[in-house]
């Protein structure tokens, strides 16, 4: 029978488009400002500065039409309307996260039996990858991690190039594109790396920006097309190279399992404390309008009825901002760790960068 992974794998357009971007790694927002507010920045400053935000467009709306602004509020109806939308979205929101931490602490209570079973997975695994490397331990830091596959990876792909005679052109082009994809990435990741930065998020933010996916395809099909050319000592170094991708992509997904668990239990208790003063708050500020309790003067030439509900508003919104920060991190990561193994899940085959024109 023919070989069905050699046909499926070498099938398919074999040269790159002059039209076809040159595109490179994933990376997360190119600009700074979009990059801290969506991964790096604090999530409690990002929740802060969004706050501040509404609350300047709030007073700037009561400078540019102040009367009328005074006009609307001193109407109970529409004021308590706003703030007990307020009050019942924060408890609905509440509710939800609470929920959701539920479910992911459900997971955690498990029998003996499971617990036992998944620590020794965890141990088969850095056993595997310690005999992979040939190391003494394997690292429990996911930046050490990190910086040992990312040397092997390196290492591997250097061998395999320079163990390639320059007279075989198909298979040395290929290789050196691989190997060069290899290089490139790799130092962009390290320098990431040596920033500073060594916090599991920014750790994980790093390791996010290595597009191993489309290495291990063209590998593969490398290996696939020139079986027969390659030696066996050769063939050895490609599957090495395999396994040490398959071992980033595996330790890539259970740091980002435990960071998202870790993400979880923060927002929950996050929004716990900024929930209760802003439900307490609001219902104060509701019955403190219907009483007409509200003390009338003017501040920076803004009454103090729009300074009192607007205050009111931005505490209301204090835990759907904190909330949204959360979920804006965690939804960048998920969409940027898309990939599944060797299936390259985005729009453009970028594994095709990495095929040399025959």
């Amino acid at each position: 029978m023919p070989n069905t992974e050699t046909q499926s794998e070498s099938s398919g357009p074999r040269e790159r488009r002059s039209d076809e971007p040159e595109s490179g790694p994933i990376s997360i927002e190119s600009n700074p400002l979009s990059r801290w507010i969506l991964v790096n920045g604090n999530r409690w400053a990002v929740s802060a500065v969004a706050l501040v935000l509404v609350g300047l467009g709030f007073l700037g709306s009561g400078v540019l039409w102040p009367d009328e602004l005074v006009t609307l509020f001193t109407e109970e109806q529409v004021v308590q309307t706003i703030l007990v939308a307020l009050f019942s979205g924060v408890i609905l929101l509440v509710s939800i996260a609470v929920s959701v931490n539920s479910i992911v602490l459900s997971q955690e209570i498990t029998a003996l039996g499971e617990q036992e079973e998944e620590i020794d997975e965890t141990f088969s695994f850095r056993d595997s990858v310690r005999a992979h490397m040939n190391s003494d331990v394997s690292p429990v830091r996911p930046a050490e991690f990190l910086e040992v596959i990312f040397d092997a990876i390196r290492a591997n792909a250097r061998e395999i190039h320079e163990s390639i005679s320059d007279e075989n052109e198909p298979l040395h082009g290929q290789m050196e594109l691989i190997r060069d994809d290899i290089v490139r990435q790799v130092g962009d990741v390290e320098e990431r790396l040596e920033s500073g930065a060594f916090g599991t998020s920014e750790v994980l933010f790093a390791g996010i920006q290595y597009d191993y996916s489309r290495q291990v395809y063209a590998v593969r099909q490398l290996r696939v097309r020139h079986e027969d050319t390659l030696t066996e000592s050769q063939l050895e170094k490609v599957d090495d190279l395999i396994t040490t991708l398959k071992y980033f992509a595996i330790g890539r997904e259970y740091f980002k399992t435990l960071y998202f668990k870790r993400e979880l239990a923060n927002l929950s208790r996050a929004l716990l404390v900024v929930s209760f003063p802003a439900i307490v708050f609001i219902a104060y500020a509701i019955l403190s309008i219907r009483a007409g309790l509200l003390p009338d003067f003017s501040l920076l030439f803004i009454p103090s009825i729009i300074w009192f509900v607007g205050l009111a508003y931005v505490v209301g919104m204090a835990p759907y901002t904190l909330f949204s920060a959360y979920v804006l991190r965690t939804a960048t990561i998920s969409i940027k760790t898309l990939a599944a193994g060797p299936f390259v899940l985005g729009g453009d085959d970028d594994s095709k960068l990495l095929q040399d024109d025959e």
